[in-house]
């Protein structure tokens, strides 16, 4: 496996992309975004979910993952979790033995060139602005029906913090707080109320 060995913390085409993915499978095999030996590309459809146990970035130094049995990210051993508050009652939307298997990558980015141009020069370049890596999971807890989504955006620019993109939907309403834990230990929370069946993005950095 690679994600969780330290070895593994730089992306094999860092001259041209800083972060690439990575699938661990539960058979200790893998499969990421460029091969780490040859840097022959594969294809992100290619992933078995089935199989998969941990998915995540390697690049610059750092390892940033989440597990699938349980949605907790893991960002350079610092591990996140995140709930949901309200009357007295948490919800742990991380943390439970479900399978957080319906995952999500992308990448934002801008082009540049003159597109009638027949020259090299003039060809359209790409420019990564953020890599983006999360899953989605409808799930039940405490007769509440809960659709959560969990995005980690990792932006290119060093003076901007990665952050969580969490998007909630109940089928109640619910005047709580989203609470995140770093290693255990509650790190912030959020008020974040919720009106049934309309969802709420909420925004937390990673600092």
């Amino acid at each position: 496996m690679i994600l969780g060995n330290s070895q593994y913390r730089y992306s094999p085409v860092k001259e041209a992309q800083n972060f690439v993915w990575v699938a661990d499978y539960m058979d200790g095999t893998y499969l990421s975004e460029y091969n780490l030996d040859d840097r022959i590309k594969n294809d992100y459809y290619q992933i078995d979910k089935h199989k998969l146990i941990r998915f995540g970035l390697i690049g610059m130094g750092s390892q940033i993952y989440f597990d699938v049995a349980n949605g907790i990210f893991n960002v350079n051993k610092n591990r996140i979790q995140v709930s949901y508050v309200a009357n007295g009652v948490e919800y742990p939307l991380t943390g439970r033995a479900f399978l957080y298997n319906d995952i999500t990558q992308y990448k934002r980015a801008w082009g540049d060139g003159k597109l009638l141009s027949k020259t090299a020069s003039g060809r359209i370049r790409n420019n990564i602005i953020e890599h983006v890596i999360g899953y989605k999971k409808a799930m039940d807890l405490a007769n509440v029906n809960i659709n959560f989504k969990n995005l980690l955006h990792i932006p290119q620019n060093k003076n901007t913090p990665p952050f969580l993109e969490i998007k909630i939907s109940v089928d109640k309403e619910l005047d709580g707080e989203l609470i995140f834990r770093v290693n255990g230990l509650i790190a912030n929370k959020l008020h974040a109320p919720l009106l049934k069946n309309r969802a709420g993005v909420y925004n937390w950095e990673l600092i």
